[in-house]
């Protein structure tokens, strides 16, 4: 069953709506780096993760900056943000790894916020979730430094996948905090030298 997940994970859920989830619902696997949506696509599903994690990011004058993570048993308020409404969407997400997610058709969901009080119970409890997500970032920009940002996005990287042994390139973490790769190479090895933080290779060891 596509819904078994779901019910396990929200077992007030009503009958009748787990039956037509089932119905309408598609079940489908991202790779890692997979996009589930690319910036400027119109919203068609509303996805559930199942499985793995999503990372929710934004593109804005040439600059790409990370707005929070999905992980299992959530959904994405940008994606609730279009359901009433057609426009395109202003952000992208993309499987941080292989993902299983489930996805509710956006029409439908928009009958079924109205139709059934437990579906507006878990919008509600994602809009506060992501909201303080959203509101973490916003106080990270404005009161602590690169160096604090940087050490608090590995550790949260590091927690997600499960590994004090991340994959991941100056690059990317540049792209994620909206800077350059060469700042964050200058701040990896101040922070390296405090021994907050190792690289090895193209990996980096939290220490």
């Amino acid at each position: 069953m596509k819904t078994e997940f779901l019910t396990k994970c929200y077992p007030n859920l009503e009958t009748a709506l787990i039956q037509e989830i089932e119905e309408y619902a598609i079940l489908k696997t991202f790779d890692a780096n997979q996009f589930v949506v690319e910036q400027g696509q119109y919203i068609k599903y509303l996805p559930i993760i199942q499985s793995g994690c999503i990372k929710v990011f934004c593109n804005e004058d040439a600059i790409s900056f990370l707005l929070y993570y999905i992980k299992s048993g959530e959904s994405c308020i940008y994606s609730f943000a279009h359901v009433n409404n057609n426009e395109q969407a202003n952000f992208s997400a993309v499987a941080e790894m292989d993902s299983e997610l489930l996805l509710l058709p956006i029409d439908k969901v928009e009958l079924w916020i109205k139709k059934y009080p437990s579906l507006n119970s878990i919008v509600l409890n994602n809009y506060k979730k992501h909201y303080n997500d959203l509101l973490d970032t916003t106080k990270q920009i404005i009161c602590h430094d690169l160096e604090e940002r940087l050490i608090a996005y590995l550790e949260t990287k590091s927690k997600l996948l499960e590994t004090d042994l991340i994959s991941i390139s100056h690059q990317e973490i540049a792209d994620d905090l909206g800077t350059s790769r060469e700042v964050i190479s200058r701040i990896m090895k101040k922070t390296s030298l405090k021994k907050v933080v190792k690289q090895e290779g193209r990996k980096i060891k939290i220490l």
